[in-house]
């Protein structure tokens, strides 16, 4: 099957492979596959690509009016301060991962959560920890959110060359 277009397509295929390695890992737990790895390496799909075309069509809607429709809002930790909406949140988040700022947290047996936090000029500014159900919840609902009718045109509406950082 073709890319006919590139980002929305890949967020389709990258979705599918998560669910299958969840699906996998549900049916049969002794297969040597790593659900956790597989969704940070998904993210990338799922919320890097897509951030770097899409950024601008992000909606700003704010943080409490998000939580109100269910979605999971990560905790700040530190003296760091929340950012105000879904655009700036998937910023941070999307410089988490693309810059590997991240870090697991463990019971000794089982990834638990994760750890992510975003730097300008060489300093954090922003730091979160969420548990692995609250990372792919969140994930999830940026995706239904972009692969929504309304958004699917906005995708591929930068030029070759442009980028936003």
């Amino acid at each position: 099957m073709d890319y006919k277009n590139l980002v929305r397509d890949f967020v389709i295929r990258t979705r599918k492979n998560l669910d299958y390695i969840e699906e996998t890992v549900r049916t049969d737990p002794e297969a040597e596959v790593y659900e956790v790895t597989q969704l940070v390496n998904s993210m990338l799909g799922m919320i890097v690509f897509p951030k770097e075309r899409y950024f601008e069509h992000i909606p700003e809607n704010p943080l409490e009016e998000l939580q109100k429709e269910g979605w999971v809002i990560p905790e700040v930790t530190g003296n760091f301060k929340q950012v105000n909406n879904l655009r700036q949140l998937m910023r941070h988040l999307r410089n988490s991962i693309a810059h590997s700022n991240l870090e697991f947290d463990s019971d000794g047996h089982t990834l638990t959560g994760i750890r992510l936090w975003n730097c300008k000029d060489h300093q954090k500014n922003w730091e979160v920890r969420m548990t692995i159900l609250e990372l792919r919840d969140l994930t999830s609902r940026f995706i239904d959110l972009i692969l929504s009718e309304e958004n699917t045109s906005n995708f591929e509406k930068r030029s070759e060359c442009q980028s936003k950082w």
